[in-house]
């Protein structure tokens, strides 16, 4: 956790002290650097297409269920509607990947990171359909999110990754080379991104909402995690790692997502600062737990 915690914070001092910019990074890391961590992962993975089944099953359950709750909890406390969304955003769509893949690689090694890549492209997808759709409130529905989905490299990796396992293809050196260097380019960049965010969308509105996102989105989701992990029936080290994944904060997507659609960006932003610094010794203590 220490050395993921430390290069986060120096994406923080970087946008602090030099007034870095991180777009062009966090672009680099959303169409390059993670589309090659995950074809990279999927031509590699040794995971069964059962065991990719019930990941698939575990993120799709999860997001249904957080859903029911953030809105049932947004309503029970009386939060206006335009705040509703943004704080069930806040809730649906963890930081599945610049956060927890560099923690899982050193806690699990690559067993670990080829189970949490299939979750973070499941998350991803998610979040480019069902994001898009609440922040735009239902405005530009399944056409918008059908056109964020077919501009994601993300997706296109996966599948193309999953092929040429299946296919048991061998890459040549031009294609595998080059993909290799911006995978490993992927978690540095993702983490000084996470840390950039960090400094530059500090912003509160509403504090209850941004509380409310925050303990749904960390804990609840930890325990509502853990009884699908049950009930579907994981264990070891696939148990493990969608543990630590389920317990991560807001993802910083939702800030992009609720400033384009004007869904209360500065909401998203205190959600993801807050989840962040509450997320730090949440996962340290399950990480104690599970290795």
């Amino acid at each position: 956790m220490l050395p993921v915690v430390c290069v986060v914070l120096l994406g923080m001092a970087l946008r602090y002290f030099k007034k870095t910019h991180v777009g062009p990074l966090s672009q680099a890391a959303l169409y390059l650097f993670s589309p090659a961590l995950v074809f990279k992962g999927m031509t590699t993975t040794d995971l069964p297409l059962e065991s990719m089944g019930k990941i698939v099953v575990f993120a799709i359950l999860l997001t249904i269920i957080m859903f029911i709750i953030a809105h049932g909890t947004s309503l029970a406390i009386g939060l206006e509607r335009s705040i509703q969304n943004a704080v069930i955003m806040a809730v649906l769509f963890m930081n599945a990947g610049n956060l927890p893949l560099p923690i899982i690689q050193l806690a699990f090694g690559d067993a670990g990171l080829e189970r949490a890549l299939v979750f973070f492209t499941i998350q991803a997808l998610i979040t480019a359909t069902v994001g898009v759709f609440l922040a735009a409130k239902g405005n530009q529905g399944v056409t918008a999110a059908l056109k964020t989905v077919a501009g994601q490299p993300i997706v296109y990796a996966a599948v193309a990754g999953i092929t040429v396992n299946l296919l048991e293809f061998t890459l040549p050196p031009l294609i595998l080379e080059p993909t290799e260097l911006l995978a490993n380019a992927a978690f540095p960049a993702m983490l000084l991104v996470l840390g950039g965010n960090l400094v530059s969308q500090w912003n509160f509105q509403s504090i209850q909402a941004i509380l409310v996102a925050t303990v749904l989105r960390l804990w609840v989701g930890l325990a509502v995690s853990y009884g699908l992990l049950e009930l579907i029936g994981f264990d070891g080290i696939t148990k493990n790692v969608l543990l630590v994944q389920s317990a991560t904060p807001t993802a910083v997507i939702v800030i992009v997502l609720s400033a384009e659609f004007k869904s209360n960006p500065a909401i998203a932003t205190g959600a993801v600062v807050v989840s962040t610094i509450a997320s730090i010794p949440t996962l340290t203590i399950l990480l104690s737990l599970v290795t």
